[in-house]
């Protein structure tokens, strides 16, 4: 697996550098004015400046056309037209109004790409025995105005004198004379302005020889095209008019759905770039998609050479990217450990719209209820510091541990009459199964993970796993096995009592816990096995208030708009933990889950 690392500036809504990581795709997710663009700008900016990022040739798409990028950008190609480099470019940005120029040159450059694909696909092109593109037509206006044809004039005066660093020179100068002289005035000498609509097809742009400067990985054409276009300097992106042939009838893009003709703009950004340098920042690309065509984005995103930073509000590619690619932005900032809880809320506000959280979630292969999502964070972090001996094993358990989608849901237990243990989350999974029969779906396995809370112990523990429920533990019902489990100590911040992260409170600690000596807190001792038994009895039933009231001011953040669980501060705790001090059924629980995923 190779992890991209970039270093990412500061933003205007976030004062400190980052580091981003990730495999391939990462799909920021966060609310509107979280500054999931923010950074992408941030990474574009950097790189207009020439010292960063190095290593990428950088393409940037904006579903809308954003007058910032715009700008930054034509100050970008003007500094490399100024330096005669206008056809080694490393950086570009696209909005809507270049859509028709690169679904052109992406069907008349690549037989194989995924627009000629996709115009195969719907009849939208003819081709000749060659396989070549002789439908699809690009319309547009080509002009010179008087200034520029003056500095041609002077640039031949100096480079009769000996002169040789003169734009006609130059290989961009040499590729706009044979366009012109090729497709619009055989005998133009740049002596005068002019401007005139030309029609393109793939035999007429194969006419025109394009100027390659040495060690350019890009098609030339597209290096031409988008200098002569910025600022409409020699061609009029406004006056663009892209044709297909449907049943030998002409068909506009304008005629396409948005969906279409996003997807199409998508596509020849893929088709035109996509190397193992190339770095895509893709601003809401899958907006204005149908769900059908996201899963074709996404499995054209998946195929990539390149590197892919996404942004997205649609619960659609928020499933397709998975757990393990997303980034939650908040304030300009990624925030390690909260894409659960946002994608659990997200699902959450959507569970009135026609049982749309069901239908997400049954894309997951394995469902995790549980009865907060801090606790998932918790347990993952124990599991990573008790069985994680170095970073390859601690890559390995991230990556079993992110194909499980943990969803909040309840389990109260007061041990009561006839209460039923584990009610709510058996109830949702009544629920769950009983929506997806007549749907597809890809779950296997939902794993009912409970605090036990007042259920006596011998109620658990099996043969295959001492978290399980003696009585209906795994039950297959739909084609899905259920898993009844519960911690045995009465939730998950029990496992975080520790002697030695502890210590420099552990009087007060072992007064408000009151074990008493031959079960209290131990240095390098689990608590799981004590001469109470092959169990520590005690440890296992102290209140839930006392255990918050110890280990909570360690985990939350008391004050400020981040008040509440940190994920931060419990790592911070949780690697004060020597490995002897975290219990063996944090073992078990991960031993199990995976197990079971196999």
């Amino acid at each position: 697996m190779s992890i991209v690392s970039l270093n990412l500036p500061k933003n205007v809504l976030h004062n400190e550098t980052q580091v981003l990581e990730f495999d391939k795709i990462s799909t920021f997710i966060g609310g509107n004015g979280s500054g999931k663009s923010t950074i992408l700008k941030s990474i574009f900016d950097e790189k207009l400046k020439g010292s960063t990022y190095q290593d990428y040739k950088i393409v940037c798409f904006s579903s809308g056309q954003n007058e910032s990028y715009s700008k930054n950008f034509g100050d970008y190609l003007n500094t490399e037209r100024a330096k005669r480099n206008a056809l080694n470019l490393d950086c570009f940005y696209y909005d809507k109004l270049w859509s028709m120029l690169l679904i052109f040159l992406a069907t008349t450059s690549k037989q194989d790409g995924e627009v000629r694909t996709f115009l195969k696909q719907n009849n939208y092109i003819h081709e000749n025995d060659f396989e070549e593109d002789e439908s699809t037509k690009l319309s547009f206006d080509v002009k010179v105005d008087d200034t520029y044809a003056n500095i041609v004039q002077q640039s031949l005066e100096d480079e009769a004198k000996g002169k040789t660093d003169v734009i006609t020179n130059k290989d961009y100068f040499r590729t706009l004379n044979n366009f012109i002289t090729t497709l619009v005035k055989e005998d133009y000498e740049f002596k005068e302005s002019f401007k005139e609509k030309i029609q393109l097809d793939q035999n007429k742009l194969s006419k025109v020889s394009f100027e390659r400067d040495e060690g350019v990985s890009f098609d030339p054409k597209v290096m031409f095209f988008t200098q002569a276009a910025d600022n409409n300097y020699f061609i009029v992106k406004e006056s663009f008019e892209l044709i297909f042939e449907k049943d030998e009838k002409i068909l506009h893009l304008s005629d396409l759905s948005d969906g279409e003709y996003q997807l199409l703009f998508l596509y020849s950004l893929i088709d035109l770039f996509d190397s193992e340098k190339t770095l895509f920042l893709l601003d809401e690309a899958d907006s204005h998609l149908h769900y059908k065509n996201i899963e074709k984005l996404w499995n054209v995103y998946n195929k990539a050479q390149g590197s892919i930073i996404t942004t997205t509000h649609l619960l659609d590619s928020i499933v397709k990217a998975g757990i393990e690619r997303l980034k939650v932005i908040e304030d300009g900032q990624i925030k390690s450990g909260k894409k659960l809880i946002y994608l659990t809320k997200r699902l959450k506000d959507l569970s009135e719209i026609n049982n749309v959280n069901f239908q997400a979630i049954s894309w997951f292969k394995n469902v995790v209820l549980i009865d907060d999502e801090n606790d998932w964070e918790i347990f993952k972090l124990l599991v990573q510091k008790k069985m994680a001996n170095s970073p390859e094993e601690e890559q390995r358990i991230q990556t079993n541990l992110n194909s499980f989608i943990p969803i909040k849901n309840y389990s109260g237990y007061k041990g009561q009459g006839d209460e039923v243990f584990g009610y709510k989350k058996l109830e949702w999974t009544k629920s769950f199964t009983k929506f997806l029969s007549g749907h597809s779906f890809k779950t296997k396995n939902i794993f009912m993970i409970c605090d036990r809370d007042e259920l006596p112990l011998a109620s658990i523990g099996t043969e295959k796993c001492n978290l399980l429920l003696k009585n209906n533990g795994v039950i297959k019902k739909e084609g899905i096995f259920t898993h009844l489990l519960a911690w045995r100590r009465r939730e998950i911040k029990h496992y975080l009592l520790s002697y030695t992260a502890l210590k420099d409170n552990i009087k007060e600690v072992e007064v408000a816990l009151d074990l008493g000596k031959k079960s209290k807190l131990l240095e390098k001792v689990s608590g799981d096995n004590t001469i109470c038994g092959n169990y520590n009895d005690k440890l296992s039933t102290i209140k839930s208030d006392i255990v918050k009231d110890i280990v909570d001011p360690y985990i939350n953040k008391k004050e400020g708009q981040e008040k509440g669980f940190s994920i931060e501060m419990t790592k911070a705790y949780v690697d004060k933990i020597p490995k002897e001090e975290i219990s063996e059924d944090i073992v078990n629980m991960y031993n199990y889950l995976v197990g079971e995923n196999e």
